[in-house]
């Protein structure tokens, strides 16, 4: 689905991806990629549903949040571990409340830069209470990026959990990843705080996030859009990118002719 089926000839390159150590571009010639690194988009076929450069060129930022264990979690089929659930913010008057200049939020990453959350003329967003998550089997709070982490049901001692135990709560326990500091002085200048401890043994925590679909720098294996890894969220690299995303039902195939096999 990534990638088009057509080709002219048995080799034809149908993506951006590294073909092997130290080979960025394949062999010289009517099998070479057209390119080092980045190539220009359309420069292969489209899939099936005409969109370009689903899989190589540059790895795809997903919204999931990044966890090992998401296979065992969840349904192995378009699964989606979770993330903060807003909704729009109404006002008094029943109508939407739109972000005004003297109303936008401003995060700082942990790099110490300072960034708008949300822009004048979007849709105000506010966490979704109770009244939405009352019975629902998905997520049972606004923010769920740490859903179950650190508790018993995560580890392997889940057969012998029981319920009316005292949990602690927090994701220190399974994923103890750095915590660094940023601050302001009096005069405004930015103070960063390296974490130092060696007892730090995850880079895994609530910022980073999953990308997909494997870039110029990735072996065939990583074009697979099953295959997951992290990144943190407020890092760029020059092979991480953005794509379009569009979700499909009915059959697989276009054609509705099929005929048994002899």
């Amino acid at each position: 689905y990534t990638r088009s089926g057509k080709r002219k000839k048995r080799g034809d390159q149908l993506a951006n991806f590294k073909q092997g150590k130290g080979d960025y571009g394949g062999i010289a010639g009517w099998s070479d990629d057209g390119a080092d690194i980045t190539a220009q988009v359309k420069s292969f076929e489209p899939n099936d549903f005409g969109l370009y450069d689903m899989a190589g060129n540059v790895a795809e930022w997903v919204a999931d949040v990044y966890r090992p264990i998401v296979d065992d979690d969840y349904n192995d089929f378009n699964y989606y571990r979770g993330n903060v659930y807003t909704k729009n913010a109404i006002g008094e008057d029943g109508k939407v409340t739109v972000v005004r200049v003297d109303s936008i939020i401003y995060d700082t990453l942990p790099n110490g830069k300072i960034v708008a959350v949300n822009l004048p003329g979007e849709v105000q967003q506010v966490a979704v209470d109770e009244a939405e998550t009352y019975l629902r089997t998905n997520f049972s709070t606004s923010d769920n990026r740490n859903y179950r982490d650190g508790d018993k049901r995560s580890t392997r001692h889940f057969e012998s959990f029981n319920e009316d135990e005292n949990e602690d709560g927090g994701s220190s326990k399974m994923y103890n990843a750095p915590k660094h500091k940023v601050d302001s002085d009096t005069f405004g200048n930015l103070v960063r705080q390296y974490d130092k401890s060696d007892k730090r043994t995850s880079l895994i925590n609530d910022e980073v996030r999953v990308y997909k679909g494997g870039s110029w720098k990735d072996r065939a294996f990583w074009l697979d859009p099953a295959q997951r890894r992290y990144f943190p969220q407020d890092m760029a690299t020059d092979y991480i990118g953005f794509r379009c995303a569009m979700s499909r039902v009915g059959s697989k195939s276009k054609n509705k002719n099929k005929k048994a096999r002899n």
